[in-house]
């Protein structure tokens, strides 16, 4: 990426890091990315290859260091999200709204409490920029205010497409022993054909209110609806994965890094061989309760038209898929495999719109394109049956009940 920047603003100052050192972390593997070498990206070592492998087999989430761009390249693309929501008029954010229950379209501003979890709504905000936005017609579609940042987002979006993520599914082509371009022909061309999002999000600090209500989760345990999701590392400690022994974990903040999981275009793509991770948003901890958590992302999607069926000329995608059947019921339809678009659309109309009933599991389903998707719930009442309810009502007059529920949730 150039050094060239459009606008001076306000920089973005990092929330300073819990001093609570009492999480549970996730044991995660750690991806360098700088070892990815050669015209396209084609030269990966075998060790690589084993280590993605092994991360997207049974956790589904990596860190990825040695990205290419530096720290201050990273904290002016923070400064241009905090500019979004702190300097853009409200008349121009509703101006901007994405048609996310009709089009299934997060591209635009998707308000807060657009999402509710058991009558919660959510109080989040973001910002979505398409991979095909970048048009002068599809410009004129974001606020006047970010109109002179538009160049520097597509650089950004770009930088994630080109390098990032074109890294990230040659090694996963290879992991799956395919030819090491099979994932990335299904991804080229983005500006044309493709609908990754760069997204700018911030979680503002949730009443208390709505904390007992929901037991402190902020974004319900979900698997992404894509291929790859590449999460750039910020300090507030709220992201949780749920990991193979059903226990959920913290992710740690590394400085300039990257925090990566699989969706489930990919996990369909690969007959479930590789893992859609399940993770959520919980609320911080209590030095950091009074921050906004400012997110940065970049959620690449395979191009609209690609049917998302397994890529059964692996043998390791034959080997996972001989006893699945991803897509039986449009099948008893005449339907085919719904494509990496249609799947996209389809998840987005319906997440976060109380159209799911509780299963047995205690998890929340719902049949999308006769698939049944899952929204993860804890086991916290589980794990709080284990304390009396004197020690619920002595945590709750302490003001520690958030703690409390911290402690039952990886119990």
């Amino acid at each position: 990426m150039s050094n060239t920047t459009t606008v001076d603003l306000p920089a973005w100052v990092p929330p300073a890091p819990s001093k609570q050192d009492d999480f549970q972390w996730a044991p995660l593997h750690t991806l360098d990315l700088s070892q990815i070498r050669g015209e396209g990206f084609t030269d990966v070592p075998q060790e690589i290859v084993e280590q993605v492998g092994n991360a997207f087999t049974k956790d589904g989430f990596a860190y990825a260091i040695n990205h290419g761009l530096s720290n201050e390249e990273v904290l002016r693309q923070f400064s241009i999200g905090q500019y979004a929501f702190d300097n853009v008029t409200e008349n121009e954010k509703m101006r901007c709204v994405a048609n996310m229950r009709d089009h299934g379209s997060f591209v635009g501003y998707k308000p807060m409490g657009h999402w509710q979890i058991d009558g919660v709504k959510d109080r989040i905000e973001q910002l979505n920029f398409g991979s095909q936005s970048f048009t002068p017609e599809q410009r004129a579609r974001f606020p006047k205010e970010m109109q002179a940042l538009i160049d520097e987002v597509q650089e950004f979006s770009r930088f994630n497409h080109d390098v990032i993520l074109r890294k990230i599914l040659n090694v996963l082509s290879l992991v799956l022993k395919l030819p090491v371009d099979t994932l990335w022909n299904l991804s080229k061309e983005p500006e044309k054909q493709g609908l990754d999002l760069l997204r700018y999000a911030l979680y503002r600090p949730a009443p208390k209110e709505d904390d007992e209500k929901s037991n402190g989760v902020r974004l319900q345990g979900h698997t992404d609806f894509n291929s790859v999701s590449i999460l750039w590392s910020q300090p507030i400690t709220s992201l949780e994965v749920l990991m193979p022994d059903g226990k959920w974990r913290m992710v740690r903040h590394r400085p300039n890094s990257l925090v990566l999981n699989l969706g489930d275009a990919m996990h369909f793509l690969s007959g479930g061989f590789l893992k859609p991770t399940i993770h959520r948003v919980v609320a911080p901890p209590q030095d950091q309760a009074h921050y906004n958590r400012l997110g940065l992302f970049y959620f690449a999607l395979f191009n609209d038209h690609t049917p998302l069926t397994p890529l059964t000329e692996s043998p390791l995608v034959r080997e996972a898929y001989k006893d699945r059947n991803f897509f039986a019921e449009r099948e008893k339809q005449g339907l085919p495999p719904p494509t990496a678009g249609e799947w996209e659309r389809m998840r987005v109309r319906a997440y976060g719109q109380g159209n799911s009933t509780k299963g047995e599991d205690g998890h929340d389903h719902e049949k999308i394109g006769g698939v049944d998707v899952t929204l993860y719930n804890d086991t916290e009442k589980k794990a709080m049956l284990h304390h009396t309810n004197q020690e619920i009502h002595n945590a709750r007059n302490h003001g520690q009940l958030n703690q409390f529920r911290a402690m039952a949730r990886v119990q």
